[in-house]
């Protein structure tokens, strides 16, 4: 095996990891609410507050990646990860999880953010679409573990358990990064932290930078907060659908992530050949992602697998304005790059998982169900807030300096 590739297997093992622990209270949410009588607020806030741990990270996290490298930085915060993981094993408390579920987030903020960083350094500029969807592919791997894997072992097994597994498997990885990665020099010029912090602010300045965040804000955050935990009460409570029966469909959501990440990269490669930005390719996909939202809020008549795979297929369309971005800025500026654009995207997925939450629990409901009614009001609201930031996306940028210029 190459040692490219190797060491893209190590990094998106990690990632693998994450996208697991992002969504392991899916499946586990009935038994927390049941066993520590949380309501669909608490839920939401407790599954949220991973997000809002990653998110937090993200700006201090671009200039650790950019100064330190990925390995380094990578394996150091997956030990916090590991403590969050037997932190949530050893939990009898609400407070408990919530510390356990922040240090999971903080732990796992850069396991993305690493494994694009890592890519950039060890493959060509060309490759990077294709790269970045197989990174992405990998973490929807970990998202089909949530679902009827996850269920399964719940069978032979406690929760408890399972937390106390994530966290060897966690330091099996920093072993991994510790001994067969090597340090790559990149040869980026060097600069003080206060040049380096002058770089995340004209990111966020840029106008490339401004058009393309709302969209991928409300579009990854529906995404992942629906697909992290509110796709199983969906299923429940709209589609009737049995526990086993909508654990399968969100192990079929995790694998068509897989095949539309690794897609949508292929196929972005192969249309900026013929001269159709990513940006565009994105764009197209994130508006095809609200389509597939329409046709479940409408109870299309088609097989759930359909529908719901469209959904995954469309719902990774997202992670391709990470290689749109990071193109049009200095490669010393990627993990900035990139983690300025993780931020947003994961505030929205703190604000989705968090705002159904309230939603749901602001129409009546018991034993664990909620009203169909507030299901559809919070689809609606997420459909509407895409729209906007749809239009916003497609507005032509002013004839200014480019993001190619941003120094640092």
């Amino acid at each position: 095996m190459k040692l490219s590739l190797r060491i893209f297997a190590i990094f998106s093992l990690g990632y693998f990891v994450s996208y697991l622990v992002r969504g392991i209270n899916l499946p586990l949410g009935p038994l927390l609410s049941s066993e520590l009588g949380l309501s669909p607020a608490q839920l939401g806030l407790l599954t949220s507050f991973y997000f809002f741990a990653f998110a937090g990270c993200q700006l201090p996290l671009g200039i650790l990646l950019d100064r330190f490298g990925p390995r380094k930085v990578l394996a150091s915060l997956l030990l916090v990860a590991a403590l969050g993981a037997l932190t949530s094993a050893n939990a009898h408390s609400f407070g408990t999880l919530l510390v356990g579920r922040f240090l999971l987030g903080v732990g796992t903020s850069a396991c993305m953010m690493a494994g694009l960083k890592a890519i950039i350094a060890w493959f060509h500029h060309d490759q990077l679409p294709m790269m970045n969807g197989a990174l992405y592919a990998i973490g929807g791997l970990g998202a089909m573990v949530t679902g009827t894997p996850v269920n399964w072992a719940l069978s032979v097994t406690s929760w408890r358990v399972l937390f106390v597994i994530v966290a060897i498997g966690i330091g099996l990885i920093v072993s991994a990064l510790l001994f067969l990665v090597p340090e790559k020099d990149e040869r980026h010029p060097k600069s003080t932290l206060a040049a380096q912090i002058n770089g995340v602010r004209d990111i966020f300045r840029s106008a490339l930078f401004l058009r393309t965040a709302p969209l991928a804000m409300a579009s990854q955050g529906v995404f992942l907060g629906v697909q992290g935990l509110w796709a199983g009460p969906y299923l429940r409570d709209v589609s009737r659908q049995s526990p086993a029966a909508a654990a399968t469909i969100v192990t079929v959501i995790g694998l068509a992530m897989v095949l539309g990440a690794a897609g949508f990269g292929l196929l972005a490669r192969r249309l900026e050949k013929q001269g159709i930005s990513i940006h565009a390719t994105a764009g197209a996909g994130m508006l095809l992602f609200m389509v597939s939202q329409i046709l479940i809020l409408l109870g299309t008549p088609v097989p759930l697998w359909l529908l719901w795979g469209f959904y995954g297929i469309t719902g990774t369309a997202g992670v391709l304005t990470f290689a749109s971005l990071t193109k049009e800025f200095h490669g010393h500026l990627a993990g900035r790059v990139s983690t300025g654009l993780t931020l947003v995207m994961f505030v929205g997925a703190f604000i989705v998982q968090y705002g159904f939450g309230l939603l749901l629990d602001a129409w009546p409901h018991n034993d664990g169900s909620y009203a169909v009614s507030a299901h559809q009001a919070s689809w609606l609201i997420a459909l509407a807030l895409q729209l906007c930031a749809f239009l916003w996306y497609c507005r032509k940028l002013p004839e200014v300096a480019t993001a190619s210029r941003v120094q640092a």
